[in-house]
């Protein structure tokens, strides 16, 4: 029997940066994962925004956000030594009608927009009225940082590559144990896959299919990302990731050709450019209802907690959230931000 203060299931962007926040802070824990299962975060772009494009208002949270993503990356950077970090503006062209109101929202004092202009600052791009620089913006190369943070726990003996079998899950005097393991708090951080879980039958998940492409690209610039009905992200060396798409009814995790189409016709709409389709990509992603974070205790179960939702913007919402789950784990604080409470599902 090994007994260990907490055990983290699943290795996707909350379970990794949970794991972290434990691990600065020499808390001892096991991670529990799949090495060759699927998630969300292994085919993500890894986009941060800190607009909302809709409405041309901040994100939520976003100013308390970017500080900590600021401050934990670069540290992640150091510890794996690896650079997946990057800052790099978005440009988004405009409409008429959207022209109009970035300039309104400017001279109004939003922050993060850097700029309006009405030429194209690069070539490539379909014409438009004019065109929105954001600042604030870039990308995590999720994949490059979940495969070193996985191989860094392995090498620390803190990895069980398993696939979780909830048969394998016995209650005993009101709490999970699972298999061998005896542990003080046991933490899901499972994303989509949690729809699975029979301990949270209650969460108000919605998960969504998502497909994106790798194109190579020689003739579009790299200055920036560039969002419209479609993002396209820079990855070197004239590839560019795209996408994406949204599906709420297959949530296969296999690539589509109606997912290609869609990508490669809205592609082809914002630049004019030749392109190759190099890779094609499936996950699910683990949306909540009210498209906010789940952070909390199980009603019943006293060690049993979860952490997930984190969705599209997941990049963001990882590093200042799992901070607040641990202070919610180790009891520095009994309650997280109202908004990211799992008892608003037990209402």
């Amino acid at each position: 029997m090994t007994s260990v203060p907490y055990l983290i299931i699943g290795q996707g962007l909350a379970g990794t940066l949970l794991a972290f926040e434990l691990h600065f802070r020499k808390l001892d824990f096991r991670i529990i994962a799949s090495a060759g299962k699927s998630s969300a975060s292994t085919v993500a772009a890894g986009l941060f925004n800190p607009l909302v494009f809709k409405r041309l208002t901040k994100s939520w949270l976003i100013d308390d956000l970017l500080p900590v993503m600021d401050e934990v990356y670069p540290e992640l950077e150091n510890v794996l030594d690896r650079k997946f970090y990057f800052k790099k503006d978005i440009l988004k062209p405009l409409s008429v009608q959207e022209l109009e109101e970035w300039k309104k929202k400017r001279e109004s004092g939003v922050d993060y927009i850097l700029k309006i202009q009405e030429l194209p600052p690069v070539g490539g791009i379909a014409d438009a009225a004019g065109y929105g620089q954001v600042t604030g913006s870039g990308y995590l190369d999720l994949n490059l940082f979940l495969e070193n943070a996985r191989n860094f726990f392995i090498e620390k003996g803190l990895f069980i590559n398993s696939i979780v079998d909830y048969p394998d899950f016995e209650i005993r005097g009101g709490q999970l144990h699972y298999r061998r393991i005896d542990a003080e708090k046991i933490v899901f951080c499972e994303g989509a896959h949690v729809v699975k879980n029979p301990f949270f039958p209650f969460l108000k998940m919605r998960p969504a299919k998502g497909e994106l492409l790798l194109v190579d690209a020689p003739g579009l610039p790299d200055d920036f990302i560039l969002i419209d009905d479609l993002f396209i992200l820079t990855v070197g060396n004239h590839l560019f990731k795209i996408g994406s798409t949204y599906d709420w009814d297959d949530l296969s995790e296999l690539p589509t050709e109606k997912g290609r189409q869609s990508v490669t016709g809205r592609f082809e709409k914002l630049v004019s450019v030749e392109y190759t389709v190099k890779d094609h990509w499936a996950g699910i992603r683990p949306t909540v209802s009210d498209r906010r974070p789940v952070l909390g205790f199980h009603p019943e179960y006293t060690n049993a907690a979860v952490f997930n939702g984190l969705g599209t913007k997941g990049v963001m919402l990882a590093p200042y959230f799992a901070r607040e789950m641990v202070r919610l784990l180790t009891g520095e604080q009994l309650h997280v931000n109202r908004e990211v409470r799992m008892e608003r599902f037990l209402k």
